[in-house]
């Protein structure tokens, strides 16, 4: 994967965070949000790790899938809206099945948010898969009330098509 789709990906994971993810990438990985936006992300090894962190095993597995087809099938609408589309329709496909787990945990400091987590695991070998969303507070005020079911939250994590002009 590239470092352009890299940064796309992961800027688009962050956009539920109140800052949209600008302190992580700009402020604590000095990440150039100008080069990215004109397509000229160009990242250090340090900085590509601290991405990678951000993905889950599964949802890496899942991006470098969707770069590879990306790269071989361009959509109109982008590697980041590809991604977050298959994210949001697995993560519903999961939540149709028995045996599934959900639980949201918080994370503390400057960096705090809530992380809604889907947790799907493979007989008894340990095997599990992982997908991690970040829930706003209103979302999340919602969901814990039980005035929003997941699978409503997740069909309204699928990306709207990108309208052509």
């Amino acid at each position: 994967m590239n470092d352009q789709t890299l940064v796309e990906i992961a800027a688009m994971m962050l956009q539920p965070r109140p800052d949209r993810g600008e302190q992580l990438l700009a402020g604590k990985w000095h990440i150039p949000l100008a080069a990215v936006a004109a397509g000229d992300a160009a990242l250090t090894d340090k900085q590509r790790a601290a991405l990678r962190y951000l993905f889950t095993d599964y949802e890496w597995m899942l991006a470098q899938k969707i770069a590879v087809l990306e790269a071989t099938a361009p959509s109109e609408e982008g590697v980041a809206w590809r991604f977050q589309e298959a994210k949001a329709t697995i993560a519903q496909a999961w939540l149709r099945q028995s045996g599934v787990k959900t639980r949201v945990q918080h994370t503390e400091g400057k960096d705090a948010a809530a992380h809604l987590q889907i947790q799907m695991a493979y007989g008894g070998h340990g095997l599990v898969d992982l997908l991690d969303f970040i829930v706003p507070a209103k979302d999340l005020q919602r969901l814990e009330s039980k005035q929003l079911t997941l699978l409503e939250w997740t069909r309204a994590q699928l990306p709207a098509p990108t309208e052509e002009g």
